[in-house]
């Protein structure tokens, strides 16, 4: 039966069921209309077995309109650790609050656990903190925490002083200085001059820009007018050119300031600012600034990728080791020359769930085939800087601990590309999950996955067709191969051994034929 409750009666209702869910937390309500199906997402703070999972779904039940075919329910352990907080607040204000986020940086954000409370402290500048006061952020970001973590919130506001750069003498333009790796561009409309007849209506991607002097354009989502402590007006300015969006400091001079007042969101705009980088953030002052009208027709260009970088800087390749016992295959025999002339990365990658879209990577582990052996190994724990959903360090063994100080992914993608670098990908159901992964965190760090690839599973089930299963327990079983469940390098291992017993057996077929 239908029955209307709150979401806090709701939630308590389910609080006394056991002392286990006395902190559990509603995270949110996802709904299907399509499929008819709603799915209450929970967080709580210890282990939930699955005979509290089945009530708690009761009353779920209970209380989900009768449109609801199908009625789900999820719950996540997450454990307020203060370095996980931190990252939290500071991805919550960079997204909701540009205007007080554009001198904010990850050290500006502390907190302290104290049992089930978490005190947080943010230092912005006295405009920042003026603005939190006025709109109620604290507020706001406390009711978003209480979404995330099992705990209480409350948060308070130190101002900093904010490093101020003035040069309103200083007309030269450095253009021919700057370097871009990919000069994508975007041609602008309509130019009415503000400051600049020799600005022009050509400008470089948002996205490109890269330290240095640069030309960019877009439209205005936020413009905000300011005084220094010495009385000079400037301007806060949010561009945006639908590739990025940049936040800008704009010093006018005697002969544009009202030119400036005039323009409002929604604006379009062609700038030259210097692109720089404000206590580890990106930032830039713009120097000069035209009115004008950005191209509706404007489609963005894909990029051809940033190059393969030169050397390791965070993950090392070792020697390998190999896991395999025994082969099938007892005779020596000449290696296939599919296996001798082409080099293979044999590759697995674990995750925080199986959304490519949204889940993030927390361990890449990959072996290299070269004359047809297996000569190196590359493997890293990740950080995903969100917590490890507590089925997944049962499935994995990845827990939020051992990633606290393991690297980011843009770092470790760096060297992957290095280690892969003209060779043929191969995965266990790669085309459906891992190379998805790789691609996407790749592309955030401007980096373009070509590379060939085979699936293994795709594979067995052409030169294996009498096996009824095709996962790589089976595989590893059929060739005696060493195993390991659910820990990225492992399974790399047994999947290169996979795929050389694979491989020896193509070869041995084509022959045949």
């Amino acid at each position: 039966m239908h029955t209307i409750k709150t979401k806090q009666e709701f939630v308590e209702d389910i609080r006394s069921i056991d002392e286990t869910l006395s902190k559990i937390r509603l995270s949110e309500v996802i709904v299907s209309r399509k499929e008819a199906s709603i799915k209450y997402v929970f967080i709580c703070d210890k282990t939930v077995d699955g005979e509290l999972v089945e009530k708690i779904k009761d009353e779920a039940e209970k209380i989900s309109p009768p449109v609801f075919r199908y009625v789900d329910v999820t719950i996540n352990k997450i454990v307020s650790h203060k370095e996980l907080v931190n990252k939290e607040i500071y991805k919550y204000l960079k997204s909701h609050f540009p205007s007080i986020s554009i001198f904010l940086n990850e050290e500006d954000v502390s907190s302290e656990v104290v049992g089930d409370f978490v005190k947080y402290t943010l230092r912005l500048t006295a405009d920042g903190a003026e603005y939190v006061a006025k709109n109620k952020t604290l507020l706001k970001l406390n009711d978003y925490l209480s979404t995330k973590f099992c705990s209480d919130f409350a948060g308070s506001v130190e101002t900093k002083e904010v490093y101020e750069k003035i040069d309103l003498t200083d007309d030269t333009v450095f253009a021919d200085q700057i370097e871009i790796a990919e000069r994508r561009t975007i041609k602008v409309k309509d130019v009415v001059v503000i400051d600049d007849f020799g600005l022009g209506d050509t400008a470089y991607y948002i996205e490109d820009s890269q330290e240095g002097n640069i030309t960019v354009c877009g439209t205005i989502t936020e413009i905000s007018e300011k005084t220094t402590k010495t009385g000079k007006p400037f301007f806060i300015i949010h561009i945006n050119d639908t590739t990025g969006q940049m936040s800008g400091l704009y010093f006018s001079k005697k002969n544009t300031y009202d030119k400036i007042k005039e323009l409002k969101e929604g604006d379009a705009i062609i700038v030259r600012a210097t692109v720089g980088e404000y206590k580890g953030q990106t930032s830039i002052q713009i120097n000069k600034i035209n009115k004008c009208t950005f191209p509706t027709d404007f489609i963005k260009k894909d990029k051809a990728g940033a190059k393969v970088p030169k050397e390791y800087k965070t993950v090392f390749p070792k020697t390998a080791e190999t896991v395999k016992v025994e082969s099938v295959f007892e005779e020596k025999t000449e290696l296939p020359k599919e296996l001798i002339e082409k080099e293979y990365v044999v590759f697995d990658i674990e995750t925080t769930g199986l959304d490519s879209f949204n889940d993030k990577i927390t361990e890449i582990g990959a072996v290299k085939i070269k004359d047809g052996k297996i000569t190196e190994e590359f493997s890293s724990l990740i950080n995903p800087h969100v917590p490890i959903p507590e089925r997944i360090v049962s499935l994995t063994g990845i827990s939020d601990e051992m990633v606290l100080t393991a690297p980011d992914i843009k770092d470790v993608i760096a060297d992957f590309m290095k280690f892969t670098d003209k060779t043929v990908l191969v995965a266990q159901n790669g085309l459906d999950f891992d190379i998805k992964f790789i691609k996407r965190f790749a592309k955030e760090s401007n980096f373009v996955v070509n590379n060939p690839l085979i699936d293994t599973m795709i594979l067995s089930r052409q030169v294996l067709p009498e096996l009824k299963r095709n996962d790589l327990h089976t595989l590893a079983e059929r060739f005696g191969i060493v195993f390991r469940h659910h820990r990225a390098l492992s399974d790399a291992y047994a999947t290169a051994e996979v795929f050389i017993e694979l491989i020896k057996i193509k070869d041995k077929l084509n022959k045949k034929i």
